[in-house]
């Protein structure tokens, strides 16, 4: 009976959670399309701007997102532009090797709010502040991000271009997209605060040391992997479609799982002992050993009880 209580607890915890949420999300959504400030306040000034296309991504929740691009390598990810928007508008991208896209952070659960904190807690600092526009937050005044991506095919008579190395999740609405340009985009006299360039002197502070998977948890996601992609067909919009063999998605896997993007209260609480990430629909566990270990567990397909919510 005690154990049917705390399952009956649990379950209407994250029912509440996952509903709040995306309530507070849909107020972002609302409120930007009628763009009404709230009655306290004075009113912001307000910019709307069209976008091209959405992004299809192997990352469905915010959760295991990488939090820059090119951290991840492996990581695919297809722009496809809507239909008022000419194909004939990808014509000579194909000759740049990487591309900026311009995007809206979607799943923001504060842009229905008019006031902003100033600083926010990097993962690098373990706690400690910087100033908001010091960082690549999502959760700014003007939820607006841009990444650099890896040109792998740009397809002018259907529309879209495959890019690699993006940190962008599912569903991503993209504003622009412009080519990397090497002698304007590469300053000489660059520099920035050591908590950022840590990795360039073996200092990551989110390094993990090694990937490997349990006995049978590399076979139980092959398995898993392979019964997505036989339901799949020739829907270009399924994540899956992003990892054709199951070679490629462990790859995928091992490159995500290379960095520690677990929160700070996740890497500092023990009572988190085993983790789970969404990848493509499918649902990897892992956990910590040894410190910076991590060690695949198992995976299965995403159902409705293991879904997050949309910004877990």
């Amino acid at each position: 009976m005690a154990h049917a209580a705390v399952a009956a607890a649990a379950a209407a915890a994250k029912s509440e959670r996952d509903g709040r949420i995306r309530l507070q999300i849909e107020l972002g959504q609302l409120k930007r399309r009628t763009q009404l400030p709230d009655a306290a306040e004075e009113a912001l000034p307000t910019l709307s701007v069209p976008t091209v296309g959405l992004i299809t991504s192997p990352y469905s929740t915010r959760n295991g997102t990488p939090r820059q691009p090119s951290l991840v390598p492996s990581a695919r990810a297809i722009l496809v532009l809507h239909s008022h928007v000419p194909k004939s508008a990808l014509h000579g991208l194909n000759e740049f090797s990487h591309a900026w896209i311009i995007f809206h952070f979607h799943q923001n659960t504060d842009t229905h709010k008019s006031r902003f904190k100033g600083t926010i807690k990097p993962p690098r600092l373990n706690g400690a502040s910087v100033g908001v526009f010091s960082t690549r937050t999502p959760h700014r005044p003007a939820p607006i991000g841009l990444s650099l991506a890896r040109i792998l095919t740009v397809n002018v008579e259907e529309g879209w271009i495959l890019f690699e190395g993006l940190d962008l999740v599912h569903g991503t609405p993209v504003v622009d997209v412009k080519p990397y340009v090497h002698f304007s985009d590469t300053p000489v006299n660059h520099f920035a605060p050591p908590w950022v360039a840590r990795e360039q002197v073996n200092d990551e502070p989110l390094a993990v040391s090694l990937v490997k998977f349990d006995v049978g948890a590399r076979e139980e996601l092959e398995r898993v992997h392979a019964a997505l992609l036989a339901k799949l067909g020739k829907n270009r919009a399924a994540a899956i479609s992003l990892y054709s063999t199951t070679e490629g998605f462990c790859e995928f896997v091992e490159d995500n799982l290379s960095l520690d993007f677990r929160s700070t209260r996740e890497r500092s609480d023990p009572k988190f002992t085993k983790y789970r990430v969404t990848l493509c629909d499918i649902v990897v566990w892992y956990r910590f050993d040894e410190g910076s270990t991590v060690v695949v567990t198992g995976a299965e397909a995403l159902t409705e009880s293991l879904a997050q919510p949309l910004n877990a």
